[in-house]
């Protein structure tokens, strides 16, 4: 927050001068903070460290002068637009240009003349607080900025903020080859009519913030939450070919961090997930709302695979099914008929390939090993 006081910097290497100038501004207002300088090094690091409104500067000092000073002061963007009136002995006009040109708003000549120094600082003083008032606008945007990012963050996929932030009218659009995430927690009402809400609230921001951090971890994109139900797309902004395995693997970390958490004696939940791969359609609802979803059949295919799982279980269509065949084992299911798709396949995820390899391995080197060792 910028002090109420008005701060001004007298640079002067002669006392008595700083003295009589001080005694003459404090008649303007008895709301001024001062500061003194001896030197253009000192006028230099004082105005970086204490950003005054004004700076009184005198051009002839020992080491550095005035004029080196304002022209180090105009260089650096932390001091620039501090406003400097120049206080000189020199009385040439080609002096008062040079000072101009460098960058001073205003220039008074020794001897000081008591009622023009009144009048050339009141005139700086209202320059400097209109700086003032211009700086907490500054403050109070860029702070309503901030707030507003951050909930744009919270709302809305990175890739569509990262858009409207650049001015971008975001379009829908069609996504040819995604995967959707879909999941909810089972049994969510009844367990919530025992809870009070601020306890609600606080297990679904914990299970869904993990979620989304998981999500973000497989490069995948949060598109909503509606009460206890998430919903993921997995190759939206990136086009990668693996986003059904992607996907996978981001369905399996949900499930594990369930069952991790069940594992603190907390509320136990059960969390039942459903994925469906194909083309999707991703837009605003409405130019009036700001609610980025996704449409089409393969949208509530995916809701149904989610609707079909059984508990902590993942179940995956066929079409996600083909393009997770290298990576996984699946247990199919009995079809499902879907309004308006007829007898629909569904398999459970089972184990990743590689574990089980990795499993069959181990058991045949220690059958290997038991057969050597009878010999």
């Amino acid at each position: 927050m910028l002090s109420t006081k008005l701060t001004i910097l007298i640079a002067d290497d002669m006392d008595s001068i700083a003295e009589f100038i001080k005694a003459q501004l404090n008649t303007l207002s008895n709301d001024i903070d001062f500061r003194r300088a001896r030197d253009g090094y000192e006028t230099y690091r004082f105005a970086l460290e204490t950003s005054p409104d004004i700076i009184l500067l005198d051009w002839e000092m020992p080491e550095i002068s005035g004029m080196e000073a304002l022209k180090n002061l105009k260089l650096n963007p932390q001091t620039q637009d501090i406003p400097v009136i120049i206080i000189s002995s020199f009385s040439s006009s080609d002096k008062v240009k040079e000072a101009l040109e460098a960058g001073a708003i205003d220039y008074v000549r020794k001897p000081i003349e008591t009622d023009e120094l009144i009048a050339r600082v009141s005139s700086a003083m209202t320059l400097a607080n209109t700086l003032r008032e211009l700086k907490i606008q500054k403050q109070q945007l860029e702070s309503e900025q901030k707030k507003t990012h951050h909930i744009l963050k919270n709302i809305l996929p990175a890739e569509i903020v990262k858009s409207l932030k650049s001015g971008v009218v975001v379009q829908p659009r069609p996504y040819r080859n995604v995967t959707i995430i879909m999941a909810d927690l089972v049994n969510f009402t009844e367990k919530a009519t025992r809870m009070s809400p601020r306890k609600l609230l606080d297990e679904l921001r914990i299970i869904f913030t993990k979620f989304d951090e998981i999500s973000q971890k497989h490069n995948c994109v949060r598109i909503k939450t509606i009460g206890d139900a998430y919903m993921g797309v997995s190759g939206m902004f990136s086009n990668s070919k693996e986003h059904a395995l992607r996907a996978a693997k981001m369905a399996c970390e949900m499930r594990d961090f369930i069952r991790e958490r069940n594992n603190q004696k907390g509320v136990q939940w059960e969390v039942r997930i459903g994925l469906n791969s194909g083309e999707i359609i991703a837009g605003f609802i409405s130019e009036h709302n700001l609610s980025y979803d996704i449409f089409g059949d393969n949208v509530n295919i995916a809701a149904r695979m989610q609707t079909y799982s059984g508990p902590m279980q993942i179940n995956v269509s066929d079409s996600t099914r083909k393009l997770l065949v290298p990576h996984y084992n699946f247990v199919r299911r009995v079809p499902q008929k879907v309004k308006g798709k007829g007898m629909i396949e569904m398999y459970y995820l089972h184990k990743p390939i590689e574990s089980i390899k990795t499993k069959n391995k181990k058991i045949n080197g220690i059958q290997n090993q038991s057969v050597s060792n009878t010999f």
